[in-house]
């Protein structure tokens, strides 16, 4: 049975669209043109973008009367709706799509179109009454759209991002706080090194976090610059005159945040840097999370043949063929989730070099590369903390025990022994496969309490008495 269609017309002849759907023949034709993996409906921060975008645009464009009332109100409630989430299923064209974002912006552009129609009681495609290009792209060009949309929708995504990083911090603040007095030893070159304390590292690891966090503020806030009024190459050639100086107010007011306009306008068209920079900084975010992943990974490694000095929370069976077996899951994740934004960041370096004169046509590359880097990160991360980072618990006897046993801590005695003494406690406790500190309890040079207060003073060298 055949499905109802309606036919359009475009520069390449008519097109057959599904009558149910709210796109027209530009993004008809992409959808034969692109492969579909991740689709603009995947990311709904972008298309609220787009739609704010389009929603600026049109009160700019009401306010110089270049839209009539009637057209305006329809393209804004349109937009409105989109905004708040409707119609995502119609955005359908594939994030890596060719010339630069031109059938992302057709795609949302025909939906809103539309959508304004049946708003204003017309059948959708009759584009004599509002037209997908001259009135909803009215004094725009995806080349200025486009990167305006991609920084407002990053912008929105991170703030996410950066939500879960202070959440992150305040937790390994507070079990700095927690373990401020479990001893263990500290390593180098993974081999022991000195005392410490477990808190010490901790408030190490809240310090990386809260500094990632800050660059990453950073760089949120440069992308506030757009390069909206650009139009196609820099010019404003299309623009109306007073646009440009109504579209940075509009922008704002749809967007809810201060959006400011490029100093430059060719500038903003044909370099991407920011969205380098920005990718830059998600690249070293995940690196710091992979690194404290990765400690307390080895740090919770099995107490009868690893380091033992924390726990984990069990949050799944480890193997399907040795029983009990539970795998530091939620760090491995922190750690894998670095390994694929490092390749995201790659992407966004090649696309960032390879713009080509008046604009960087590879922003599409950038978008996907940069959407997915962001939504990964602050799902991931969200996890780790609430299922891995709330819950480590030290093991502190365990703890302490690797820092006693260790031979790095013989040159705290020198004082007391010299340094004969503790050469002959060394060689003799490796000759007996026994600890130092045993030897030197056995031959009554220092007691128990002795030894830990020694090794307490020596994790905190200045703190008051």
């Amino acid at each position: 049975m055949r499905h109802a269609v309606r036919v359009e017309e475009d520069s390449l002849g008519p097109v057959e669209i599904p009558a149910d759907r709210l796109y027209g023949a530009n993004t008809s034709r992409a959808l034969g043109n692109f492969p579909s993996s991740a689709a603009l409906g995947a990311f709904p921060d972008f298309i609220r973008a787009l739609a704010i975008v389009k929603k600026a645009a049109a009160e700019a464009n009401h306010a110089l009367g270049l839209l009539n009332d009637v057209r305006a109100r329809a393209i804004v409630a349109a937009c409105d709706e989109l905004i708040a989430g409707q119609h995502h299923d119609q955005c359908v064209v594939e994030l890596l799509e060719g010339s630069g974002g031109t059938s992302t912006n057709m795609n949302v552009n025909e939906v809103i179109a539309n959508r304004a129609l049946e708003i204003m009681g017309q059948p959708r495609g009759s584009y004599a009454a509002l037209n997908p290009n001259d009135h909803v792209n009215l004094s725009q060009s995806t080349n200025d759209v486009y990167p305006t949309a991609l920084k407002l929708a990053l912008h929105a995504m991170s703030a996410r991002l950066a939500e879960v990083l202070v959440a992150m911090q305040l937790t390994l603040a507070d079990k700095a706080s927690s373990f401020a007095n479990v001893l263990r030893v500290g390593r180098t070159c993974m081999q022991s090194a000195q005392p410490m304390t477990l808190g010490q590292a901790f408030g190490g690891y809240a310090s990386a976090i809260g500094r990632a966090r800050a660059a990453l503020e950073a760089r949120r806030e440069a992308l506030l610059e757009v390069p909206l009024g650009a139009t196609a190459i820099g010019t404003g050639l299309g623009a109306a005159p007073g646009y440009r100086e109504r579209i940075a107010d509009a922008l704002s007011r749809a967007y809810g945040n201060r959006v400011r306009l490029s100093d430059n306008f060719f500038d903003g068209l044909q370099n991407a840097d920011e969205l380098g920079r920005f990718s830059a900084e998600l690249r070293t975010c995940s690196q710091i999370v992979a690194r404290i992943g990765a400690d307390l990974e080895l740090l919770a490694s099995s107490p009868d043949s690893g380091l033992g000095e924390i726990s984990l929370p069990r949050v799944q069976a480890g193997s399907s063929i040795m029983p009990g077996k539970v795998n530091p899951v939620m760090p491995m994740l922190a750690q894998q989730v670095a390994f694929v934004v490092q390749g995201h960041d790659t992407t966004t370096a090649l696309a960032v070099l390879h713009g080509q004169f008046e604009i960087n046509h590879f922003e599409p590359a950038m978008a996907r590369a940069l959407f997915e880097a962001c939504n990964l990160m602050s799902a991931s991360y969200a996890l780790f903390n609430e299922r891995c980072l709330k819950g480590v618990e030290a093991r502190d006897e365990r703890s302490y025990l690797n820092l006693r046993n260790s031979p790095a801590i013989a040159s705290l005695f020198l004082a007391d022994i010299g340094y004969a003494g503790v050469t002959r406690i060394v060689q003799e406790a490796e000759r007996e496969g026994i600890a130092f500190v045993d030897v030197a309890i056995r031959e009554q040079l220092m007691t128990e309490s002795e030894v830990r207060l020694r090794l307490t003073q020596a994790a905190r060298p200045h703190a008051r008495p």
